[in-house]
């Protein structure tokens, strides 16, 4: 207690600016996980798709807070402002969509529904052809954040909590969907492919695109025209 005649009087309350930055950061993890859902499914055209790519958000996330949490880095704004949904996905997009389409072509050369053995092998192979670029394409991401470490003084107490944040996502989002992506692929995708419009106006372009130029299309390519005729 204090002695009498004693007052405390605040002089700087930062409750407020707590309490914004809270928000601002909510609302922007809300906003961007549910415009990236949206985006996927749009693409995609399939919402188990769609959803096995966006539970990459909140296991990357949770990885993420978890080494901030033994790590002792504050979430503020630097620190979560820097996190890029874009970056969480990319690799779980790669990966999904590469056995979507493996899965469509066997499918349609198969002329019948894939068996469960049939559709783990097709999945194993389409997540072992991109893994390597995706995990080589996320390391590069890294790579960059490194040199933020070496500054000191004001700009290292700045932004050093933002390179760190970055720098774990990107070892939980190495993780996540080289491990989750393919298992719930095989669990969770449908028996029967159902291209998207999109993806649709997509194959057009790269039909249109190997009939018209001087060089022939790539092998991806062309198994990306196979899909037409399911549809």
């Amino acid at each position: 207690t204090l002695p009498p005649g004693v007052e405390i009087q605040t002089v700087l309350n930062r409750t407020q600016l707590v309490d914004a930055t809270v928000k601002t950061v909510s609302t922007n993890l809300a906003e961007g996980a549910l415009l990236v859902i949206t985006v996927l499914f749009a693409m995609l055209g399939n919402f188990r798709a769609a959803f096995i790519t966006a539970l990459v958000i909140p296991l990357a996330m949770l990885m993420t807070a978890a080494g901030m949490l033994q790590g002792r880095i504050s979430a503020n704004l630097m620190s979560l402002g820097a996190i890029d949904f874009g970056i969480i996905i990319d690799g779980a997009v790669i990966i999904v969509e590469n056995c979507l389409r493996l899965l469509a072509v066997e499918q349609h050369r198969l002329g019948r529904l894939l068996s469960r053995q049939e559709r783990f092998e097709t999945i194993l192979a389409g997540s072992r052809e991109v893994i390597g670029p995706s995990l080589f394409g996320t390391l590069i991401i890294a790579v960059v954040y490194l040199p933020i470490l070496t500054l000191t003084g004001v700009e290292g107490k700045m932004f050093t909590s933002m390179a760190l944040t970055v720098l774990m996502l990107l070892a939980s989002v190495m993780i996540t969907p080289c491990r989750v992506d393919p298992c719930a692929s095989n669990v969770v995708l449908p028996d029967e492919f159902v291209v998207s419009r999109v993806l649709l106006f997509v194959v057009a372009v790269v039909s249109v695109r190997s009939i018209l130029a001087v060089e022939p299309c790539t092998e991806k390519e062309a198994s990306l025209a196979v899909i037409v005729p399911l549809l």
